[in-house]
């Protein structure tokens, strides 16, 4: 027969509420207690009916998370992160990646509002419109926002400072002398990330007073983030006659990817082009050069972003920030160097 409740609270010594409180909540249970509770639960082979405690209490204990992609390095930190939290509140994840396809990102806003499968949202860099992302708010549904903005104040929104991390990369590359310097970046109206970087290269220019060319400015809108799909580009930027003496790429696999094109071309870096990236990857440390780039807190905006919506949980009108801007760090690698040491000037 299998483990009852009882059986278990029996064994641990505690109130089947006290079990109860460490299956559903379980960060409001003494450390002490929950270990004695695990373990019992571990002897008698315990087994939770989740359908049962969700048609009883109305929870899934399950939070649903909306990203663009699974391959991407710094997605993936995030996402250890929120699972961390997550677990240790006794939740689990349901991913829902949407491969940065409109489409398949609209039909999981559908599924997820129209299913309760999940307790609560956290949204990734959302590509859908505004009222798109809020339809998952029409029932109250808790919802926190990573890389997008609404103006809805119930709404917290966890933004990277992308606008910092492309002025960084750009004012670098001026300071050092480059004024041909060509931007990679992803194009999308409501992807918001994409909005900032482009935000902080031009305001680069202007607080340098350089005179922006809009030609070196190339945006594409990629399914993924998947480097093949800049291939073709980077190398039409850098067949140019007047081709940039530095490019700084909005993540650093499109960097990296630079870099490829470079070597098909017989051109070095930073001598012949200057390149920066984003995120600070593994590979960015060990490439030679090693790359210059922004380190992206992307454990601090998962683990700050679960919080938010595990506060949102617990009190659906409690007081959270509306906006948290997270701050980045420009790393300086051996990528770029000064206009005259080895690059051209056009």
């Amino acid at each position: 027969m299998p483990a009852k409740m009882e059986d278990v609270a029996r064994l641990a010594g505690v109130s089947t509420a006290t079990v109860s409180r460490v299956l559903n909540n379980p960060e409001l249970v003494s450390e002490a207690t929950r270990q004695r509770v695990n373990e019992a639960i571990r002897q008698l082979d315990y087994r939770l009916n989740l359908a049962a405690r969700s048609l009883r209490t109305s929870q899934t204990r399950t939070i649903a998370v909306v990203l663009p992609t699974i391959a991407d390095p710094v997605i993936n930190r995030m996402v250890e992160a929120i699972e961390d939290v997550a677990i240790t509140a006794g939740y689990t994840l349901l991913l829902c990646s949407t491969r940065g396809d409109a489409s398949r990102e609209q039909a999981y806003i559908e599924f997820l509002t129209q299913q309760a499968y999940a307790d609560g949202v956290l949204y990734i860099s959302p590509r859908a419109t505004p009222e798109q992302v809020m339809a998952l708010a029409r029932d109250e549904m808790p919802l926190v926002l990573c890389n997008y903005m609404v103006d809805v104040e119930s709404v917290p929104c966890l933004l990277v400072d992308h606008v910092s991390s492309m002025y960084q990369t750009t004012a670098h590359l001026l300071s050092l002398g480059h004024r041909r310097i060509a931007l990679l970046n992803l194009s999308a109206p409501h992807y918001y990330p994409a909005r900032m970087r482009y935000e902080g290269y031009v305001r680069a220019h202007e607080d340098a007073g350089v005179l922006l060319d809009p030609s070196l400015c190339y945006e594409i809108d990629q399914p993924t983030y998947d480097t093949p799909h800049w291939h073709a580009v980077i190398d039409e930027l850098l067949a140019r006659p007047d081709r940039p003496t530095a490019i700084v790429a909005f993540n650093d696999e499109v960097a990296l990817e630079v870099y490829a094109v470079c070597r098909q071309r017989g051109l070095r870096v930073p001598d012949d082009v200057a390149v920066t990236g984003c995120d600070d990857i593994l590979s960015a440390r060990h490439v030679v050069p090693p790359l210059t780039t922004v380190r992206i807190p992307a454990r601090e905006q998962g683990e700050r972003a679960m919080r938010a919506l595990l506060k949102r949980l617990a009190r659906p009108r409690g007081r959270i920030p509306h906006v948290t801007l997270l701050p980045v760090e420009l790393v300086v690698r051996g990528s770029t160097a000064p206009l005259g040491e080895g690059v051209p000037e056009r």
